[in-house]
């Protein structure tokens, strides 16, 4: 039987943590699959990305969670379609939430999932790469992503991040990054733009294994934790981005479009880039 944290009683509550992306959806190459103004793209898009959603909590579900929180991370936060969702989930959405792609998570949970992440921006096979809006991210200079954004939360409360889901290029991602977890790649990217995905189905049923797994697996996962402060620097697209974020108290103008700030612990440099992140602008 799996292991909670908090009790390994038959019967016990494991409470899982999920945070969704589209891009790294099995069939989602191009933003107009990811944006509203893609009209059937878009809902075809948000369709997957439900699916996707659901057959990690069919997944857990038969390795013995018992409760879970989904929370709607991408773009304008209103993707997931409530009535396809698995009736097991609660389910976050609405884009103006402190904690944004983290939005609910906090040490009551036994694992966090993400499912539907991407690569940092840059590389070149991850398809739709980025990390909110930098052109560039690092932590303590090392290139970092929304992956690692979310894990190093779930680290701050104690909580581990057991599965991820994503192109090969993400699965290499968190492979850098995550202390032992389960990886489930959906699809390979070829360029920013393009990829080899597995059939939709076929994916479904890999996360669903690999989500069974990873609660199986959970007495050996630990938390993302940093030693220390960390430091944080954003090398954006425009200077007048710069200029915005750089209101921000005790942020460092390194350069014309690179910024630089230090936090005391990864919850408080989440924060502060999130909010960087909401002012930056075009």
């Amino acid at each position: 039987m799996p292991l909670s944290k908090r009790s390994n009683l038959k019967g016990a509550v494991m409470k899982i943590y999920m945070s969704i992306d589209i891009e790294g959806v099995a069939g989602v190459v191009d933003w107009q699959q990811c944006l509203p103004e893609g009209g059937t793209e878009f809902a075809r898009g948000c369709r997957l990305m439900t699916e996707e959603t659901n057959a990690a909590i069919e997944g857990a579900l038969a390795a013995g969670a018992t409760e879970f929180v989904v929370n709607d991370g991408h773009y304008e936060m209103r993707n997931l379609d409530p009535e396809l969702l698995h009736p097991s989930a609660r389910l976050i959405q609405g884009k103006l939430k402190p904690l944004s792609m983290a939005e609910g998570l906090d040490a009551s949970f036994d694992a966090v999932f993400l499912i539907g992440y991407h690569a940092p921006a840059g590389v070149r096979d991850g398809t739709l790469n980025h990390a909110f809006h930098p052109r560039a991210l690092r932590y303590n200079g090392q290139a970092w992503s929304e992956t690692g954004l979310t894990a190093s939360v779930a680290g701050y409360f104690g909580v581990p991040t057991a599965l991820i889901t994503g192109d090969d290029a993400a699965i290499r991602d968190a492979e850098s990054m995550l202390p032992p977890h389960v990886g489930v790649s959906v699809k390979r990217g070829i360029s920013r733009y393009a990829a080899d995905s597995l059939h939709p189905t076929i994916a479904r049923q890999r996360i669903r294994d690999g989500a069974e797994r990873a609660v199986q697996q959970l007495a050996g996962s630990k938390p993302l934790t940093f030693d220390g402060t960390i430091t944080v620097e954003m090398e954006l697209y425009f200077s007048q981005q710069a200029d915005r974020v750089a209101f921000i108290p005790g942020m460092e103008r390194v350069d014309d479009r690179t910024l630089r700030f230090t936090a005391p612990d990864a919850l408080a440099a989440y924060r502060t880039f999130v909010a960087s992140a909401m002012i930056q602008g075009d």
